[in-house]
């Protein structure tokens, strides 16, 4: 029992490692692509409506007897409609792309513009996490400062 809190541990430091995967289009702008998404999700979401699943599991005590239900309620379509903004995407020419975070040490003491044009990808582009959440690109090339 006691390997399952380091196993979490460890898993939650690998998931620092992993690269940003973005749907990704050279030469858009962060609003062009924002304004894509939104039409894609609008998109999938008028023709994959949610499906409700509410399941009702039922709980056993230790003589074998129902003592209980468990509620669990899912959206059986979720997949298909995140499919089917991928697909939207994709025909709109963007494509799923791996962009490594930038090395703590090459951020320290230094200032970078997030990029407001995707680039093309290469060894200096990188990603950030913001305090929010959310992410954004910076060229390791082009210090502010």
């Amino acid at each position: 029992m006691k390997r399952l809190p380091l196993s979490l541990v460890a898993l939650a430091s690998l998931s620092a490692c992993l690269d940003y995967t973005p749907m990704y289009k050279v030469g858009a702008t962060t609003q062009e692509a924002n304004v894509t998404r939104a039409q894609c999700n609008t998109y999938a979401a008028n023709t994959v409506p949610p499906m409700i699943i509410n399941d009702l599991i039922p709980v056993f005590g230790a003589d074998g007897r129902i003592i209980g239900y468990r509620n669990e309620i899912y959206d059986a379509n979720e997949g298909r409609r995140n499919s089917t903004v991928q697909r939207c995407m994709e025909q709109q020419g963007y494509s799923r792309v791996s962009i490594p975070y930038c090395p703590k040490e090459a951020l320290e003491g230094r200032n970078y513009r997030p990029l407001t044009t995707s680039p093309p990808i290469g060894p200096s582009i990188c990603a950030v996490r913001q305090p929010g959440g959310g992410r954004v690109l910076v060229d390791l090339s082009k210090p502010v400062n």
